[in-house]
């Protein structure tokens, strides 16, 4: 299989730190989210105010600058390498009058129709207006991708969000004919926006490639997975699982409840009503397809001279410390344990979960836990009805169930003793 991950354990090892990008015979696609590379670059260039010292020219020189340095390093987890740049965007369309109230500011993406037709609050309602500065930052982004010599793409379509164009190309990677160009190379998809996880596939060479700091960087399946075991609780197989997640506790900063229909989350499928067109899958594969890669080393070195003789910092986060990654898998581990075995409950739980390094010790544990636990729970059952049977001075009920609960109650002790013993011989 030419997507086959190296051999490595993701409760000890990063992905980013044993990740080889495929180059040969073609490059990876990174499909850069151009609304979270914004953000990331405002982050960076609020520093650029001093350095500008009221200068606005200057200023967009530094801006545009820290935006040729992002968007040709690529993934910045791993170690440049060259790839075909994707770079997709929301597109907010002018709302048809009879869904005129489905945004307050009278444009939005399909998701504002569909909400509104359900009666549901405003699809990503209450969050605050872009700063002036963001729409600078923005502004100069746009240029960069637009300028001569630039070799980046850039895809967008009304009412649709980049989330949507990442699932649709993620579904022409999935459909690519074995042995095309496609299906040979990888595709990273640069974000932080956790939606985007549920279209990584191990199979398909599709990659998570996180633009945050948060750990680990780049997610194959078992690291999405561990994830939403880890963050969530949740148990899933196969990446594309946390979309029902989202529709069972849904996603309160899109302004999503519990409930809410899964079309809404669903990115790995294509919605029902909302399409790409021929032309727009035409336009996509000829980027999938294309072997020529974006990024520029030239541009690159520099855009990066020009922000370090301005005093400022790379628009990148640094490679991560050795301290940092043995905190994060230590805890990692606490919480993939404290969220591996909901069924065990209450002070069995803590009990058992110290003897999981044992894992004879720890299976033991976890049937008497449960045998405890299913004990308890019929000894409250059992003393309900002995209440109703004293209520009525049924005297055999009774009798029957007394005798019934000092059996019970014995046995928990009993469970209890072998709990302990567990403990005592660890």
């Amino acid at each position: 299989m030419p997507h086959t991950l190296p051999d490595y354990d993701h409760t000890q090892t990063l992905l980013e730190d044993v990740f080889a990008p495929l180059t040969d015979p073609y490059c990876p696609v990174y499909v850069i989210d151009y609304k979270v590379a914004a953000h990331f670059i405002n982050n960076y260039a609020e520093a650029a105010w001093d350095v500008a010292d009221g200068s606005e020219e200057e200023l967009r020189k530094i801006i545009k600058a820290m935006w040729a340095y992002r968007l040709n390093r690529g993934p910045d987890m791993i170690s440049p390498v060259p790839f075909v740049g994707l770079v997709t965007d929301d597109f907010k369309g002018v709302l048809p009058a009879e869904f005129s109230e489905a945004s307050v500011s009278g444009k939005g993406y399909w998701r504002h129709i569909e909400a509104h037709k359900l009666d549901m609050p405003e699809y990503k309602g209450g969050r605050g207006e872009k700063t002036e500065f963001f729409e600078l930052i923005q502004d100069e982004g746009y240029k960069y991708i637009n300028s001569p010599g630039c070799k980046f793409h850039y895809f967008e379509k009304e009412f649709f969000e980049a989330d949507d164009i990442a699932g649709h190309i993620c579904r022409l990677k999935r459909k690519a004919r074995k042995n095309s160009k496609l299906a040979k190379r990888q595709v990273l998809l640069g974000t932080l926006d956790g939606d985007w996880q549920g279209l990584v596939s191990d199979s398909d060479g599709i990659i998570w490639a996180n633009t945050g700091p948060w750990l680990p960087r780049l997610r194959s399946e078992r690291e999405v997975c561990d994830y939403y075991l880890r963050k969530e609780g949740m148990h899933i197989t196969e990446a594309k699982g946390c979309y029902d997640f989202k529709v069972e506790y849904g996603d309160l900063g899109d302004n999503l409840y519990p409930g809410t229909p899964l079309r809404f989350f669903d990115l790995y499928e294509e919605d029902s009503s909302w399409k790409f067109d021929p032309e727009d899958t035409k336009r996509l594969l000829e980027v999938l397809n294309c072997t020529t890669p974006s990024n520029r080393a030239d541009h690159m070195e520099s855009a990066r001279k020009f922000i370090l003789r301005k005093g400022l910092f790379l628009p990148e986060i640094p490679a991560t410390w050795h301290s940092d990654k043995t905190s994060f898998f230590t805890r990692a581990e606490k919480s993939r344990k404290e969220n591996s075995h909901p069924e065990l409950t209450g002070r069995n739980r803590t009990t058992c979960m110290e003897k999981l390094s044992d894992i004879e010790v720890f299976e033991k544990c976890k049937d008497l836990a449960l045998k405890d636990s299913e004990t308890h729970k019929q000894i409250k059952e059992d003393t309900e009805v002995l209440r109703k049977c004293r209520e009525v001075e049924d005297k055999k009920c009774v009798k029957e169930l007394r005798a019934i609960l000092r059996v019970l109650r014995d046995l928990r002790s009993s469970i209890k003793e072998q709990l302990s013993q567990l403990v005592t011989a660890s």
